[in-house]
């Protein structure tokens, strides 16, 4: 695909005030689903979970964080009145935090800080917390001594969970990972205690290539492992990763003063309980019990069918540790039934784990699976906006997840809205097999409204995963019913991950479909056809000017909306790290580059994707976020004056992609002889301009910058 950087003609003037709107967190809107109310609706899903705890209002009690690996999102909850509260405004004292995280005390000041990935390795925050909750770097790599000449990073990949507990019992925190080539266990002995006499120091050494003398293969283990040939202390930097993926928790479940492992691997659906033998500075593992916490056929073992990972917290609030199951898995979790509780009705050194739900906080939000695609839509015509969302999928044992369309119906007043989740699969989409190369369903599923036949209901188009459009033509009226009328609709194929808009964005009166993309970039199909036949035979892609794609990435995913606000389009898009950007300078300025207002601070998961509309008639745009974890986050707006720095045409000739490293393309009314002029003022190249656009080969100019004149107009342009 042609990648068109539009525009560098743009005049810079001065400040101009707009009108933007400051978005605030409703959880106030109403949902349920068969008669049950979810009581924390809007708090945005739940796949691959992570739990610890914190106190995050320093009011002395231990508060609760879950961190959901798929998108790399934090819900942070309040301990109140023995209750859990979603609380999301305290994920922005926290860092960015990446793959997994462990909260304990480092330092021993009693305060949990962070443990986190980065980069193959593990950084450490300091809370710092006084009147309220904050955290400072303490390092980006933590190192150790692997016997060589320098110190080098611990090394922990990103699908791993480690270990991080005073394992030797001297009152710093030590740190147990898998090695990179997998199978052994390395002890990184912390040595704070040992050479300066406080815990308030990062210093390791690599103890033990094997700690526990134990083996973990694919699906089993060698105990008293003397002939393992285990591998000698010194690292081997260049050492190829083959390590598929382990969780580690430690826990003397014995309460005979050394710790023993509760391991999840990517291979297994049940935790694996080892026991330790040896004592606190000689560990060694001799008994496996791979149905843990099965407890004398009192309660059933933990049973994930993809890569548990266990947690060892208060839960229950009770003063005693509990036990906590989810998926490590990725965007790959059973969706409804992944957190399992194991309540704790012994005590923290006679523990007794029985099986409590196996959908802790998951049964109080709304949750779609995988990936949540939201779009609002009067579906039965009664004047109140519904919602309909699609998905990446659900997760379906053993093959591809089950993607389909979401129906959550209106049902309350003009003013005040209220949800009824009344519909899972809707029009029963993922029964159509809209991937015709497979004849199989399409998967990632989003959404779109318009009517693009011309008889005055609202059609739908879906995107799919493989960046393809279909067509549904709506043949109901109250309520309306969809029939598909089109696959792979008017060949549209923008490469994978198609999020398409209706909208008719140059004011034409004829609908055009706007998509965003895995790459990151926007795409603008205009209607040059009819009412009743639309024809998009042109693909403008870099529309706008904009890439979502983050440096760290390869791919962007880029959602774009667009809101009418108020006779000026405003343009929200999302992306993968789910960052949310604001652009305008939009209108008369398609075939330009947008201004970039802002990014928005409202991260609620990775792949998030906005629908704006005013849903309770206040003039004002209401927002809806969906997300990597499949659910959704709601917003209500206040209109408030700003300023921001505009940027005005230099004149109405559009240039694009510019710069440029070869063809340039020019939009303008205006025909007659067009110059290509160097900086010392020579022109090195003439053409006749007889139509409104027309294509330029520059091959043969170097590179450098030159002005264009074309009658009385003059721009610059970038050759590269």
């Amino acid at each position: 695909m042609i990648k068109n950087t539009l525009l560098l003609l743009l005049l810079f003037v001065n400040y101009e005030v707009f009108c933007q709107n400051n978005f605030h967190r409703d959880t106030t809107v109403i949902v349920n689903e068969n008669g049950v109310l979810f009581k924390n609706a809007w708090a945005g899903g739940l796949n691959s979970t992570q739990f610890n705890d914190i106190d995050l209002d320093l009011d002395g009690k231990k508060d609760l964080i879950v961190f959901d690996k798929s998108g790399d999102k934090i819900l942070p909850y309040l301990n109140k009145n023995g209750q859990f509260v979603f609380a999301p405004d305290y994920r922005q004292s926290f860092p960015d935090i990446h793959d997994w995280v462990i909260l304990a005390d480092y330092n021993c000041d009693g305060k949990n800080d962070i443990y986190t990935y980065s980069t193959g390795g593990v950084a450490i925050y300091e809370n710092t917390s006084t009147t309220s909750l904050s955290f400072n770097l303490v390092t980006n790599l933590v190192l150790s001594d692997y016997g060589g000449p320098n110190p080098i990073n611990i090394y922990i990949s990103a699908v791993d969970v480690p270990a991080v507990s005073d394992v030797d019992y001297d009152g710093d925190l030590d740190i147990l990972t898998f090695k990179i080539t997998g199978g052994f266990i390395e002890f990184h002995k912390n040595l704070a205690m040992e050479t300066t006499g406080s815990c308030d120091t990062v210093l390791f050494e690599l103890s033990e290539s094997c700690w526990g003398n134990f083996y973990e293969g694919l699906n089993n283990y060698t105990l008293n492992c003397q002939n393992c040939q285990c591998p000698p202390i010194i690292n081997h930097p260049n050492a190829k990763q083959k390590h598929a993926g382990s969780t580690l928790l430690l826990i003397d479940i014995d309460n005979d003063y050394d710790k023993d492992i509760v391991l999840g691997d990517i291979s297994f659906s049940n935790l694996n309980l080892l026991i330790n033998g040896g004592d606190s500075t000689s560990a060694n593992m001799i008994m496996v019990d791979s149905m843990f916490p099965q407890n004398n056929s009192n309660t059933i073992a933990a049973n994930l069918e993809i890569f548990p990972a266990a947690y060892y917290l208060d839960l229950t609030n009770d003063g005693i540790k509990d036990l906590i199951v989810t998926s490590n898995s990725e965007n790959n979790s059973e969706n409804f039934t992944s957190c399992w509780l194991f309540n704790n009705s012994g005590s923290n050194s006679n523990i007794d784990f029985n099986f409590f739900q196996n959908n802790f906080l998951q049964s109080d939000m709304i949750d779609l699976g995988s990936g949540s695609y939201p779009t609002f839509f009067d579906h039965n015509n009664d004047g109140l906006l519904d919602i309909v969302v699609g998905n990446y999928g659900y997760y379906q044992s053993g093959g591809n997840p089950l993607s389909s369309l979401a129906l959550f119906e209106n049902t309350g007043t003009l003013n005040e809205p209220k949800f009824n989740l009344v519909n899972r699969d809707w029009q029963n989409i993922s029964s159509i097999n809209l991937n015709i190369n497979l004849n199989i369903p399409a998967l990632n599923l989003c959404p779109t409204f318009g009517d693009l036949d011309g008889d005055s209901d609202e059609d739908m188009i879906l995107g799919d995963a493989n960046g393809k459009l279909h067509f549904f033509e709506n043949t109901g009226s109250n309520p309306s019913n969809f029939i598909l009328s089109e696959v792979e609709y008017k060949n549209i194929d923008v490469g994978y991950f198609a999020t398409p808009q209706i909208v008719d964005l140059n004011r034409d009166g004829l609908l055009d479909i706007i998509i965003g993309e895995q790459s990151g970039t926007i795409n603008y199909c205009e209607n040059t056809g009819t009412i009743t036949n639309p024809i998009f035979d042109t693909i403008i892609e870099y529309f706008g000017g904009i890439d979502v794609e983050s440096n760290i990435i390869s791919s962007g995913f880029s959602t774009p909306n667009f809101y009418d606000n108020n006779g000026t389009f405003e343009l929200y898009t999302g992306s993968f790290t789910g960052q949310t950007y604001l652009y305008d300078n939009i209108d008369n300025n398609l075939f330009g580059t947008f201004d970039s207002l802002t990014v928005l601070n409202l991260k609620e998961g990775g792949k998030n994707l906005l629908a704006i509309e005013d849903i309770n008639n206040d003039q004002k745009p209401d927002l809806l976020i969906g997300n990597y974890s499949g659910g959704l986050s709601f917003f209500s707006s206040d209109s408030s004056v700003v300023s921001h720095t505009s940027f005005a045409n230099f004149n109405e000739l559009n240039i694009f992609p510019n710069p440029t490293n070869r063809l340039l393309n020019i939009v303008c009314e205006t025909n007659g002889e067009l110059s290509i002029i160097n900086s010392i003022g020579k022109t090195i190249f003439k053409q006749d301009k007889n139509s409104k656009k027309i294509t330029l080969d520059l091959k043969e100019i170097k590179s450098g910058i030159y002005l264009i004149k074309l009658e009385d107009y003059t721009s610059k342009i970038i050759v590269q």
